[in-house]
């Protein structure tokens, strides 16, 4: 119901992989389940930077510590498209993997906006990661960051390193992923508590 909030929690098996750490790239909500769709709201962009955390009134953020590396867990305010009878969301998230021992950086982070001290804070790493969840100019950050230490094993892709699993390279197909939720009914608190007590009122009359 709208003024509740949303629990959400990726995860993925490491199976025989040595140990990852999963990020959310980005996260949409569209009236269909095509992420490419409009309307649509971006709940996560900017390769990890929860940005429906900047708007007023929400207390939408990731959590931390995560229970594991390899699960990522979020909260986001419930909410719906004004002006739709529809009443549905699908959320379409653009899952990766790194290796846990990677250290995040601005292409790969979980950053939450903390609207008390007015900055972004990452589940892990260092702050700096997450200033360019302000500008939106992660991309071309982690690039340029990934250049000087000559990384760049995908030129132009967001993901930049290999992930090595005992059988070999993790590739870029294994380490991405686009997973949707939903359809999630979003209904009006008033009209939701409305609804049940005219079907009590229906079940007392038979």
């Amino acid at each position: 119901q709208l003024g509740e909030v949303m629990h959400i929690q990726a995860d993925v098996s490491t199976g025989n992989h040595v140990a990852l750490r999963l990020f959310a790239d980005s996260c949409v909500a569209t009236l269909t389940p095509d992420r490419d769709s409009s309307p649509r709201y971006a709940v996560i962009d900017f390769n990890g930077c929860l940005v429906d955390g900047r708007s007023d009134d929400t207390t939408s953020a990731f959590i931390s510590p995560r229970p594991r590396q390899d699960t990522l867990q979020f909260m986001v305010d419930v909410f719906r498209f004004a002006g739709d009878a529809r009443n549905l969301i699908y959320i379409t998230c653009h899952l990766k993997v790194t290796a846990a021992e990677q250290a995040p950086d601005p292409l790969n982070k979980a950053c939450s906006f903390n609207k008390a001290g007015n900055v972004w804070s990452p589940v892990e790493g260092t702050r700096d990661i997450c200033r360019c969840c302000e500008t939106g100019n992660c991309g071309l950050l982690g690039r340029q960051s990934r250049r000087a230490k000559h990384l760049n094993r995908w030129p132009g892709e967001h993901f930049q390193r290999d992930v090595v699993s005992r059988h070999g390279t993790l590739s870029r197909r294994e380490a991405e992923a686009d997973v949707v939720v939903g359809p999630l009914f979003i209904m009006d608190a008033y009209k939701g508590s409305r609804d049940i007590l005219a079907d009590a009122v229906e079940v007392g009359k038979a």
